[in-house]
């Protein structure tokens, strides 16, 4: 299926603003982390035409949660306004089309873009990744399955899960294969006591060939220790599962630590399982929907540079209270 926007109408590139800086937050630790952020208040069509100059196709990862074409205005939990998401459905094709297209030109050709997404917006968001980033470079459409209350519905199966669309800027990209843990197996020698000698040695083709189990254990440790085990040798680690495309990730509890009281606050867990997919330490992160701050703190964590970007006043007040927590070195602009 083909999507094209008619008309389309991209930012001029020609006359960026001016980013003004406000604050320059150091780290108060004896030794403080080696990563650095970068936070600024504004719209983020002009924030990212600004950052153009600096930092075009030098980003490895772009996060985004943008509206969804709820119609609604969101509060914070002390009842605050934090943003709204009320558009025509024209004029959020025409908003979202003009900042994806900035993003593409900002992630570094080895970058992948994750959009995250619900049923009201998947298909108009899908498409036109498709025409900026390629349909070849679509790499999977993640279901994140949450835990939530919503009442008692009659008319249609509870909503239960949003969509992260991911997609790579190119053929060659940073990848990280995740496992869900490690199992750890105690092969004890009481257990295994018939298939080893009184010297603890194995004794070579004398164990049931059918103990398929034994012999798993046996040949992964001669091909990672070039040698038969002994009795003594007692721990076998094995990788946990590899994580597919369906993520069963608890929303953030209300009465969780983790809570800051913005609206639509996404759990670091996710967070944290993207970043470590598709990025390393030292790489840049950008989210230029920060809302809460949930990207920023999780690259915080795991020691990447951070790039946030949001138009409100809470957003930002959440922002700056969170990474300062964190003992961030970072600086907050406007535009």
């Amino acid at each position: 299926m083909r999507f094209e926007i008619k008309d389309k109408v991209v930012p001029d590139l020609e006359s960026p603003k001016d980013l003004r800086l406000i604050e320059d937050i150091k780290s108060n630790s004896l030794i403080p982390p080696s990563n650095k952020g970068l936070l600024i208040k504004g719209n983020n069509l002009d924030a990212m035409v600004s950052l153009l100059g600096q930092y075009k196709g030098k980003i490895d990862l772009i996060y985004i949660d943008p509206p969804y074409l709820t119609g609604l205005d969101f509060k914070t939990k002390d009842g605050n306004f934090a943003y709204t998401d009320k558009f025509t459905l024209d004029d959020y094709l025409q908003f979202i089309y003009e900042r994806l297209y900035l993003m593409s030109l900002l992630l570094k050709d080895t970058g992948s873009i994750y959009v995250h997404v619900d049923y009201r917006t998947n298909i108009y968001i899908r498409l036109m990744l498709n025409e900026i980033f390629g349909e070849s470079n679509f790499r999977n459409e993640i279901i994140w399955h949450y835990q939530t209350y919503q009442g008692q519905v009659k008319e249609y199966f509870p909503r239960k899960h949003d969509y992260i669309l991911f997609y790579v800027k190119s053929k060659v990209y940073n990848f990280n294969l995740l496992k869900d843990g490690v199992i750890g197996e105690t092969v004890d020698y009481t257990r295994w006591k018939d298939y080893f000698n009184e010297n603890n040695e194995i004794l070579g083709s004398n164990y049931p060939s059918q103990d398929t189990r034994f012999l798993g254990y046996l040949r992964r440790f001669k091909k990672e220790n070039h040698r038969d085990p002994c009795g003594s040798d007692v721990l076998f680690r094995m990788d946990g599962k590899t994580i597919d495309s369906v993520w069963d990730i608890k929303a953030v509890d209300p009465k969780s630590s983790e809570r800051n009281g913005y609206p639509t606050q996404k759990p670091e867990t996710l967070l944290e399982r993207i970043i470590k997919a598709s990025s390393n330490e030292g790489d840049l992160v950008a989210d230029f929907f920060c809302g809460s701050g949930t990207t920023l703190a999780v690259a915080q964590k795991l020691n990447r540079d951070w790039i946030g970007v949001d138009i409100g006043d809470e957003s930002i007040k959440t922002i700056r209270d969170r990474m300062i927590k964190l003992d961030s070195n970072f600086k907050l602009y406007s535009i």
